[in-house]
């Protein structure tokens, strides 16, 4: 893409911190589709570690926009979405190992549906080699995004397999929102009567070596930040009894993200040997809403690099 355009068919745009392990993977399986005459590919980076010669060596073309401070996912989100230009702009995360045809697959899926908010499957990468503790983390996670999945809409869209037609991120040329959130911007879209739409065909496998008290504890910090946000926009009382209630959230999530995961028929073995970790998992995330809604957010949102 000339760098002078206005704008430009797809914008990839991937957060990374830290992430010198996976980033390379990452982007050798997007570069044989990715089509710089009208495509582009973001990477707002805040690493102190090699990730940036990483990106730099593996695709000289890339746009990195590296901070020097460490900023969160959703700030290096919303500075990439605002350095973009595409009439389409997807959401990747490192970890994120895109399969063939994911670029064109997601392109269809936005010619032919209306929705704002297309997302896609997530499956695990090399699941046949992976920890019982890697599957804890990504059942607890992605689960539910296990393929096969029907298309259809859906109330969740996964993360780390996202897309968005431009509309709904811009006004004009000005982002709508300086950090990405991605569970309040579809929550605005449906809200406004876009629902979201899976579409299975966008699919990636999930590569996530996160130690796994650093992902218990980032459990934790999510769920302080998102009911510390979503207590700004909700009264006295409902937050009263949304903390009251915070200790039924394990259960409910266990039952729901088990339901899904369950009608896959496939990889159920590793359900059952996981539901103690996925327990105390989901135990985490309501510690941390019960104190979001007690006390806000304090500093969980800066915490939240993946």
């Amino acid at each position: 893409m000339s760098p002078d355009s206005k704008t430009c068919r797809l914008s990839v745009v991937i957060a990374t911190h830290n992430a010198e392990q996976v980033i390379e993977t990452c982007l050798t399986a997007l570069a044989s589709q990715i089509d710089p005459r009208v495509d582009e590919l973001i990477v707002a980076d805040s690493s102190a570690d090699a990730t940036p010669q990483i990106v730099r060596r593996t695709m000289p073309a890339i746009q990195l926009i590296h901070f020097d401070e460490p900023l969160p996912i959703s700030q290096l989100r919303g500075r990439g979405i605002a350095a973009s230009h595409g009439e389409i702009i997807a959401i990747l995360d490192p970890y994120s190992i895109v399969r063939s045809g994911w670029v064109d697959e997601l392109l269809k899926a936005h010619r032919e549906r209306p929705n704002p908010v297309i997302g896609g499957t997530v499956d695990l990468y090399e699941e046949n080699r992976q920890s019982l503790l890697v599957w804890a983390q990504y059942i607890n996670e992605y689960g539910m995004f296990m393929s096969p999945v029907p298309e259809g809409e859906i109330e969740i869209l996964p993360g780390s397999n996202i897309s968005y037609k431009r509309h709904l991120l811009f006004d004009g040329q000005t982002p709508r929102h300086s950090d990405f959130w991605k569970t309040f911007i579809n929550h605005d879209a449906e809200a406004s009567g876009s629902a979201l739409w899976l579409k299975p065909s966008i699919h990636v496998d999930l590569w996530k070596p996160i130690p796994f008290f650093d992902f218990l504890y980032s459990r934790r910090d999510h769920g302080r930040c998102f009911a510390g946000m979503r207590s700004a926009r909700t009264s006295k009382f409902e937050r009263f009894l949304r903390a009251a209630t915070a200790p039924l959230l394990p259960f409910v999530f266990l039952h729901r993200w088990g339901k899904r995961y369950w009608a896959r028929q496939r990889r159920r073995r590793e359900f059952l040997l996981t539901l103690p970790l996925q327990f105390l998992l989901f135990g985490h995330w309501a510690l941390g809403e019960f104190i979001g809604y007690c006390f806000g957010p304090s500093r969980s949102c800066q915490k939240l690099f993946y």
